[in-house]
């Protein structure tokens, strides 16, 4: 690699419509390897739940009858219970996501209801269809289909409804992503509506096992099954009856008069755990799948969001896989809405007209049993979709046959958040977290429902919740670290307007760490940009270790390190928001700048 004029550079570049180029220069006259090493990722302001060395920080969200975000709160109207114990808010903080032109003010009210103190908002029946409108600008979105447990009709519906969305983001500039549970077809990252919607036309059911799963006497779905194998007498007792009225001659009595031989007790318990085998390995494709995606947004720099379409599965015994994703979304601050594309739901008892049967009539256990246990089936297959939403700040769309509405609702990211701290146990525990809205009436409170706890004395180092992520939300100047900003305009290649941020580092005024023969430190400069509703637009963070012999530092201290940081942005006005932070004191320097791109 070639250095020009003695200089050591590194650069990375991300695709438009936002182009972000990022230059950390040091004169290299007799550099040895390993005294400098440099890296960067895309930065994203942290909103989710972080644990910290004194600091729990919550992202929590509040919303109306209507789904609406409720804007306005303080921190004296809400009220954190950590595993039941009341815990002080010591930092509280409001975050605006709502994009500029977002015009949701006006759409139609979408009123909500809230299933249990648990759940997450959902839609009932019969609300106004939204008129037109920009969905929002600049987001990552994953359109994931799960078209293993969505069955053909639900699918086609499902589709059409996308159709319109897929129009209005992609308009908006929303990069899409198409991808479905099966692994086939997929779509990476684009703003082009004419590919998503021709591979939109791909999308079929591929169901891997049918409604009445493995053999028709009797016959036995997933949640009947898993039923079954968590040892539910009455569920046993109804399947070994309507085995016995399916199975011939032989068993006739027991079907008129109920009950069943020991035989067909013992088949429909094997039936049933192959049964439930199947279904588990479904709906562990279907968590691969949603992690995939995670993996995919993991990538990207700025809002981002699974919007995820499905009929619903079982996910019981997968607590752990559910919980892992749930972990991985917060972490990355990555929102995931969910769909129920089954709409507003109704079953008679019995057997589907489409499938074939060795009984036309039920026996009166079964036709209980199924009466009595639609609705916890209905519950237990949208289950997991109803807490990835609850716990990423998402919204969960059911029992409402208008997808289309379904589509608009979820397409919207929350537009006030509040984020709330408080300094948590260290006992290395998982705790529950509860948070109250003081004079809540009818308005629902979404928050994540817990957190690992650090281990007393544990010696992992972590950054501070109130250094980097507190200090690019705020606007507060600090001088901690010698550092020089400037800026300038230049044309860009692309033909608009390129920011150049110099950066200038007098280490002289740094400490470092002797460590044998060297001069240790590591400096992390995190620039970005936030439109004038303060909506972050793009960003970048990068890490210059240094491990200095005295001749480099000698020279280096006499010259400083110089930084170039270049950035592209439509033409608007934006606040330019600058952190260097040096890793031996934690010492920083914060600086913001208000810009107009020409």
């Amino acid at each position: 690699m070639r250095f020009p004029d003695k200089c050591a550079k590194l650069a990375l570049t991300a695709l438009p419509p936002i182009f972000f180029a990022i230059a950390l220069s040091v004169l290299a006259q007799t550099l040895t390897p390993g005294e400098v090493r440099l890296s960067s990722r895309p930065y994203v302001p942290q909103s989710p739940i972080r644990v910290q060395t004194r600091l729990v920080q919550l992202e929590v969200v509040v919303r109306d009858n209507r789904g609406r975000p409720v804007p306005g709160l303080t921190k004296d109207d809400f009220t954190v219970y950590d595993s039941h114990k009341l815990r002080d808010i010591t930092s509280f903080s409001v975050s605006s996501s709502n994009p500029p032109g977002n015009t949701q003010a006006n759409a139609p009210p979408k009123p909500v209801t809230a299933q249990s103190e648990a759940s997450v908002p959902t839609v009932p029946p019969t609300p106004p269809s939204p008129p037109a409108r920009t969905i929002s600008n600049g987001r990552w979105i994953v359109l994931l289909f799960d078209d293993i447990n969505t069955p053909t009709g639900d699918m086609m519906r499902s589709k059409v409804a996308a159709t319109r969305f897929i129009k209005e983001a992609s308009a908006s500039g929303d990069r899409i992503a198409l991808l479905t549970t099966s692994g086939a077809p997929t779509l990476k990252f684009t703003s082009d509506t004419a590919s998503i919607l021709e591979a939109m036309t791909h999308v079929q059911s591929h169901p891997r096992m049918s409604s009445s799963n493995l053999g028709s006497c009797p016959r036995m779905t997933a949640y009947e099954a898993f039923q079954i194998v968590n040892n539910n007498g009455i569920a046993l007792e109804a399947k070994a009856n309507e085995a016995a009225c399916c199975s011939g001659d032989q068993y006739l009595s027991y079907c008129r008069n109920g009950g069943a031989p020991v035989e067909l007790v013992d088949s429909v318990k094997a039936q049933s755990l192959q049964v439930w085998d199947q279904a588990r390995v479904a709906s562990q494709a279907t968590f691969d799948a949603i992690k995939d995606a995670l993996n995919q947004l993991a990538k990207q720099s700025g809002r981002r969001m699974i919007l995820f379409s499905s009929s619903g599965f079982l996910s019981g015994t997968l607590d752990q896989e559910q919980d892992a994703i749930i972990n991985a979304a917060v972490r990355a601050g990555v929102v995931i809405d969910s769909l129920d594309a089954k709409g507003l739901y109704a079953e008679a008892p019995g057997t589907p007209i489409n499938e074939t049967v060795e009984t036309t009539e039920l026996p009166l256990k079964s036709t209980i049993f199924q009466i009595e246990t639609l609705g916890d089936r209905l519950d237990s297959e949208d289950a997991a979709m109803a807490r990835f939403a609850e716990s990423t700040g998402g919204l969960l769309f059911r029992n409402n046959n208008d997808l289309d509405l379904g589509f608009y609702q979820l397409g919207v990211l929350p537009s006030i958040t509040y984020l709330l701290g408080f300094p948590p146990d260290e006992d290395g525990e998982f705790h529950k977290i509860k948070v109250e809205l003081r004079n809540a009436g009818r308005r629902i409170v979404l928050v994540r429902p817990g957190y690992f706890a650090p281990a007393k004395g544990s010696t992992e180092r972590i950054i501070p919740a109130d250094t980097i992520d507190t200090e690019m939300r705020g606007s507060a100047e600090k001088t901690d670290v010698p550092v020089t900003v400037t800026e300038k305009f230049a044309a860009s290649a692309t033909g608009g307007s390129q920011l150049t941020i110099q950066t200038h580092v007098d280490i002289q005024k740094l400490a470092f760490q002797p460590q044998q023969d060297r001069q240790v430190q590591k400096l992390t400069f995190v620039a970005a940009l936030f439109d004038p509703q303060g909506n972050f637009v793009t960003g970048k963070q990068a890490e210059m270790s240094l491990a200095l012999k005295h001749e480099s530092f000698d020279r280096l201290a006499k010259s400083g390190i110089n930084g170039v940081m270049q950035l592209e942005a439509p033409a608007g006005a934006y606040r330019l928001r600058m952190v260097v932070q040096e890793a031996v004191h934690g010492a920083m320097s914060t600086t913001t700048k208000e810009l107009q791109f020409p």
